[in-house]
């Protein structure tokens, strides 16, 4: 049986990464007492202890926490960490936990130390234009459009209070556009796993239910290396993830689609819809699943040998 500790636990992430492992059947949780979950000693005694230890935690608190192990491991000793901030997600000495991306990414997780878990936003996008970009369909140029909609536990504690709290304001009712100014904090990610050289635009939108995300991006003909049918395009999807137990491709009958439809689940669908000359390409998943948690615990089966969608909600 693995052992695994969870630094932040008390976060949306930590607390999810915590009721998969609850019913995980090779990995047992080492509990932090409450009192003492930010007391860098008995943190570091508790995961002395680890196979696996999840960061939960702002990105500084995340920074200090991994000079703390890194001044008492080297690589080969100490636990494998997996951190689900945005501190080390372009750090060359990190593994970007993506395994379906590419068989180079599985096996740099195989053999990891230190795992930086995709952002919720950036797994959609970066799941979207990373095979179009390895057939050499996309330009390292282009210029791509996402919107991503996603519920509002990606916000935090605060942000599910302010939407769950009695005096809830009436502009919570509605969808709400933020990162206005084009900053967003996942867009490094993309840019550096899909090789681009400028910064996608991104419209992303918090609305009134709890979790799930679903990022659109449209494909004109004029943004391909060569015109491509619908059908191709959906093609490139299924050929790229047809080994994956955890991303499934699918057609979609140009129908509605619910941006909470995988609430509570830990997978994610790549939807294909439109016709031949405007495409529009989605990622369907949970922002606390593929999006964050799911992932973790993902990453950490492939990195400590186990079953890959072990615990996982599939």
């Amino acid at each position: 049986m693995y052992k695994a500790c969870i630094v932040g636990r008390e976060g949306t992430t930590g607390l999810r990464i915590d009721e998969r492992l609850q019913t995980h059947p090779n990995v047992e949780i080492l509990p932090i007492p409450e009192e003492l979950r930010k007391d860098v000693p008995t943190i570091m005694k508790v995961a002395k202890e680890a196979d696996v230890v999840f960061l939960c935690l702002p990105d500084q608190a995340s920074r200090d926490m991994v000079a703390a192990f890194q001044e008492t491991w080297t690589e080969t000793k100490g636990p494998v960490v997996i951190d689900a901030s945005t501190a080390f997600r372009v750090n060359q000495s990190w593994v970007y936990g993506f395994p379906e991306l590419s068989k180079a990414h599985r096996q740099q997780i195989q053999r990891a130390k230190w795992i930086a878990n995709p952002g919720c936003h950036a797994s959609g996008m970066i799941a979207i234009w990373y095979p179009l970009m390895q057939q050499g369909l996309l330009t390292n140029t282009y210029h791509g459009t996402a919107i991503s909609l996603t519920g509002y536990s990606g916000g935090g504690k605060s942000m599910i209070q302010s939407y769950e709290g009695s005096e809830k304001g009436i502009d919570l009712w509605a969808p709400r556009h933020y990162a206005l100014g084009q900053q967003h904090k996942h867009l490094p990610e993309v840019v550096h796993q899909c090789g681009f050289t400028t910064e996608p635009i991104i419209m992303p939108i918090v609305d009134d239910y709890y979790s799930g995300m679903l990022v659109s991006v449209p494909l004109a003909m004029d943004d391909l290396v060569e015109p491509m049918t619908m059908e191709q395009i959906l093609e490139v999807y299924q050929m790229a993830y047809q080994d994956s137990s955890i991303i499934s491709v699918e057609p979609q009958d140009n129908g509605m689609i619910s941006a909470n439809a995988m609430s509570g689940h830990d997978g994610m669908k790549i939807l294909v819809t439109g016709q031949d000359g405007r495409v529009v390409v989605h990622a369907m998943y949970d922002n606390l699943g593929k999006g964050a948690s799911g992932a973790a615990i993902q990453n950490m089966n492939i990195a400590l040998g186990l079953n890959e969608t072990a615990g996982l909600h599939i």
